[in-house]
């Protein structure tokens, strides 16, 4: 497990280099001088010695190979400037609203995982009937509805027109349920579809046969046995689109004003402010890749029979 563990963090750091070129040519690519960007954004006189100071200021005035390696260098170190907007250190801003998308994204799966489990279950268990082609449809709707739409129908439902939650999100259980919501439904829609699919290749494999012939009851058997091998290849899926939700959920965030890092990477976006979307970009591509690595360890643990080759999980369905 060690040896694979080293394997897979080496095999992450030319991954990290991509990332970082990508982030540092974004920098560059932008509309308009950086350094006049700087200096607008923090309120100052643009004029032609501060613009000379604010490139010295930002190592513009340097070849571009120097400046990305002077900025690979501070990256590194999780430094990566102030902003443009706040005139504070980057890494302190997006830090200080991490934990809330965390939190949201978080609840969010758990909640996705829950409802998708249970209904896959059912259609998979009266696969073809009219209960499975009434839980389909009601999935392909929450699949291909927008969060956006879902979010102000929602808001305006409990929290304008019932007064249940309030308007803003707050941090309880409570609270956070409506956003939560709005932000799995369409993930457990997909899980449900998969899950349907697994469970009925489970159903028909020799092991759930076998459980079947012992005098257990389909709906047992599908539980404790083949809930098992038909969650196993969801589990990549569950977790790629956990660093979906955390990059991808700013409609969420800014329709119920949760102060969260997807939120502030758009108002940032906005207002060209580099630095912050350097580091926002950096820090979603180290979450997919961590969640990743986390997913392949918990492959092998939960099954043993899974091997994993050049980065790319194989399974051995129980037959």
């Amino acid at each position: 497990m060690a040896r694979f563990i080293l394997k897979r963090i080496l095999q992450i750091i030319p991954m990290l280099l991509v990332v970082t070129i990508f982030a540092f040519c974004l920098s560059n690519l932008a509309s308009g001088d950086i350094a006049e960007i700087s200096i607008r954004s923090s309120g100052g006189q643009v004029t032609p010695e501060n613009l000379a100071q604010a490139r010295i200021d930002l190592g513009l005035d340097q070849p571009l190979v120097i400046q990305y390696f002077n900025w690979l260098g501070k990256a590194v170190r999780f430094d990566f400037g102030n902003s443009f907007i706040s005139g504070k250190p980057v890494i302190n801003e997006i830090m200080s609203r991490f934990p809330n998308t965390l939190y949201l994204v978080l609840i969010a799966s758990i909640m996705a995982i829950v409802i998708a489990v249970p209904i896959a279950l059912l259609s998979a268990r009266y696969s073809g009937s009219i209960l499975d082609q009434g839980l389909r449809v009601v999935t392909t709707i929450g699949a291909t509805m927008p969060e956006f739409w879902l979010g102000l129908l929602l808001l305006y439902v409990f929290a304008i027109h019932l007064g249940i939650v309030p308007v803003i999100a707050g941090s309880n259980i409570a609270n956070i349920f409506l956003p939560a919501f709005t932000l799995c439904l369409s993930y457990s829609a997909v899980y449900v579809r998969m899950l349907r699919t697994n469970l009925i290749e489970v159903r028909r494999s020799n092991f759930f046969k076998a459980a079947r012939s012992k005098g257990m009851s389909e709906g047992s058997a599908m539980v404790r046995h083949g809930l098992k091998n038909a969650i196993l290849p969801c589990v990549t899926l569950i977790a790629t689109n956990f660093g979906g939700m955390i990059s991808g959920g700013f409609a969420v965030e800014t329709i119920f004003s949760w102060n969260g890092v997807a939120r502030y990477a758009i108002e940032s976006v906005k207002a060209k402010d580099i630095p912050v979307i350097e580091c926002y970009l950096l820090l979603v591509a180290l979450a997919y890749i961590i969640v990743n690595l986390i997913v392949d360890i918990i492959y092998q643990y939960i099954d043993p029979k899974i091997k994993l080759q050049g980065g790319r999980r194989r399974l051995w369905f129980k037959r």
